[in-house]
């Protein structure tokens, strides 16, 4: 008994213990979320009608050809709505409306698990019936909301726990624990597709993010200098193999967990400000710092 106490104490030292998590990772993380829902969907709002629906861009018959057709989507809630609006230009202003409420009413956590879970229902009929637009922060945002809505988010620093106060807190463990496991797997499986191709390891894949045709970086950097130092270009993709390959490992154990945590959160702030990827990088930086920030044992 007294080895396996000694085992489980030397755990503790190194490991994560999830019972030493401070709750404020949850409103931290609901409010984060919540904004950055919010902020996206508004800079996409001038170009809605061109974006969605049966008369946009792509239509949405051909978005979705090989999509399952259980899948709720957008067309489909506007026919819905249409029964109450009598209207599709109607229709399509209370779908925006509600998107925009339902953000609001998560970040001030008035029953935001059960607006958390209408907010998806919506986001993900955006995502499906634009198949073709979507990428990294819609599906890390659907899964964010999804978190919202089994953790107890509405339970700390929120509307509804100001009127009516929890007398017991939910036990939050078990689903920051697969939280955290969530996020070192995503990781570890990108840094291991990018090992098992040339692209990352040669800087290849750098230089054709830095280079697209009408890339047009905001801070107006030019990255053509970079062809005569390959090596920094070599360096830059093998440190983010290495940040994601090993980030189960080092942001687990308590001697490196800051220094992967500023380092994965630079990684990230490093793609925002060279691709304008900033929705992306403001929801993965966020569930760093939900998952790996809030620990008692680090305060």
């Amino acid at each position: 008994m007294k080895v396996i106490q000694k085992l489980k104490n030397n755990f503790s030292n190194y490991f994560i213990n999830t019972k030493d998590t401070n709750a404020d990772f949850i409103p931290f993380f609901r409010i984060t979320v919540g904004l950055i829902l919010l902020f996206h969907f508004i800079s996409i709002l001038s170009d809605f009608n061109l974006l969605y629906g049966m008369k946009s861009i792509i239509p949405t018959d051909i978005h979705t050809i090989y999509l399952n057709k259980s899948v709720i989507l957008f067309d489909e809630i506007i026919i819905l709505f249409n029964k109450i609006t009598g209207s599709n230009h109607l229709s399509i202003i209370l779908f925006k409306s509600l998107f925009i409420i339902f953000c609001l009413l998560i970040i001030i956590g008035f029953y935001s698990r059960i607006f958390a879970l209408l907010l998806l229902l919506l986001q993900v009929a955006l995502i499906k019936s634009s198949y073709y637009y979507s990428y990294g922060v819609d599906f890390f945002s659907s899964m964010s909301l999804m978190y919202l809505i089994i953790l107890p988010s509405d339970e700390y620093f929120s509307v509804r726990n100001y009127f009516w106060r929890f007398t017991e807190k939910s036990n939050f463990y078990v689903v920051k624990t697969t939280f955290q496991i969530h996020i070192a797997i995503a990781y570890f499986v990108s840094g291991i597709e990018k090992l098992s191709g040339y692209n990352w390891r040669n800087g290849e894949s750098i230089w054709k993010a830095v280079h697209l045709p009408n890339f047009n970086n905001d801070f107006n950097i030019n990255f053509d200098f970079l062809g005569n130092y390959p090596l920094i270009i070599i360096l830059i993709g093998w440190s983010t193999i290495i940040i994601e390959l090993l980030y189960p490992l080092f942001i687990t154990l308590k001697k490196t967990r800051k220094l992967w945590l500023v380092l994965t959160i630079s990684l990230h702030l490093g793609i925002a400000l060279t691709l304008n990827l900033y929705f992306f990088s403001a929801i993965m930086i966020t569930w760093n710092v939900a998952n790996f920030y809030f620990i008692k044992t680090d305060k």
